[in-house]
């Protein structure tokens, strides 16, 4: 069976670890492009660690090539669009949230 790369499932996947790190180490500069302010508490780096481990399942449906599972991601994807969106439509966030809708 031939193992297939996904390309867009590896930079997601790149984008996934970048922002986890960023999360991590330096959420007042990640959340400030946004609009957001960084909170004090440790939460968002808990998140960022949450985030960062999204990075292995991305790298394993990449290199296994299952078709199925890789769609899987698609719809995981599109499901926190659509939550993100639906924050932003009832007002309880601001609209910069779908700029981080990649962030999965």
């Amino acid at each position: 069976m031939q193992k297939l790369n996904y390309l867009s499932l590896t930079v997601q996947g790149i984008y996934v670890m970048i922002t986890g790190l960023q999360l991590i180490f330096i959420p007042a500069t990640l959340l400030g492009m946004f609009g957001f302010e960084a909170p004090a508490e440790i939460w968002i780096k808990v998140l960022g660690i949450l985030v960062l481990a999204l990075v292995i399942p991305y790298y394993s449906i990449n290199t296994s090539g299952n078709k199925e599972v890789v769609m899987s991601t698609v719809w995981f994807r599109l499901f926190v669009s659509a939550g993100f969106l639906f924050l932003v439509v009832s007002g309880q966030v601001k609209s910069s949230l779908l700029l981080l809708q990649g962030l999965m």
